[in-house]
């Protein structure tokens, strides 16, 4: 009896072990795809950019300047932000005729609201291909959480590669990627998701 506990005891012991080293080896291959993913600078029909820092927005709108969409959602706003806010923001004015085809989107809080929003916007224009934007830690998870929702859009990633200038510099970015990468194993496994049906949640976002 002692015996077996003693190797059960073992057992576990390797087993968190295991673990363990697994959990780091990802997290430290977390860290070096966020700092040398780069992908290339697609086209598609629609643009949409996750809110968390002037650049993403930045980057989107040079996108939606340079024809690579025809459309930009700005997922994720605070209720009472215009686009004369973030014209003060980016420090420069947006034309007219590019203003008439942004979108502010005002409902989401998450990353997986942000997909609420982007299927209904994305429905509502009857887009087919989308550009997502936003930092290289986010992106694959942004991929993961959208492609539940859209499903029938082809989506192409693109990092706002310029909000990372000092990044590792803090210790608090380290926090974040600690934070960023167990959201992306629960992604990754499922836990994060909508039990709501597509057409049940466009009817509520609309």
């Amino acid at each position: 009896m002692t015996k077996f506990y003693h190797r059960s005891k073992q057992s576990l012991f390797w087993g968190v072990l295991i673990v363990l080293g697994l959990w780091l080896g990802g997290f430290l291959l977390f860290i070096v795809d966020t700092l040398v993913y780069t992908p290339p600078i697609p086209t598609a029909e629609g643009i949409v950019v996750l809110t968390g820092g002037a650049r993403r927005i930045d980057t989107a709108i040079k996108l939606l300047q340079s024809h690579h969409g025809k459309y930009l959602l700005i997922s994720g706003v605070q209720k009472t932000t215009t686009l004369k806010d973030l014209e003060h923001i980016l420090s420069y004015k947006i034309p007219a005729s590019d203003q008439e085809r942004i979108t502010l989107g005002y409902s989401a809080t998450s990353t997986m609201g942000n997909a609420i929003e982007t299927a209904a916007w994305a429905h509502h224009y009857k887009i087919n291909s989308l550009i997502i934007v936003t930092s290289s830690y986010h992106i694959r998870r942004a991929l993961l959480e959208m492609q539940d929702l859209l499903y029938d859009v082809q989506l192409f990633p693109y990092v706002a590669r310029s909000d990372n200038q000092d990044f590792f510099s803090h210790l608090h970015s380290f926090r974040l990627l600690f934070l960023e990468y167990n959201k992306l194993l629960a992604a990754y496994t499922g836990l994060i998701h909508t039990t709501k049906s597509k057409e049940n949640l466009l009817q509520n976002t609309l």
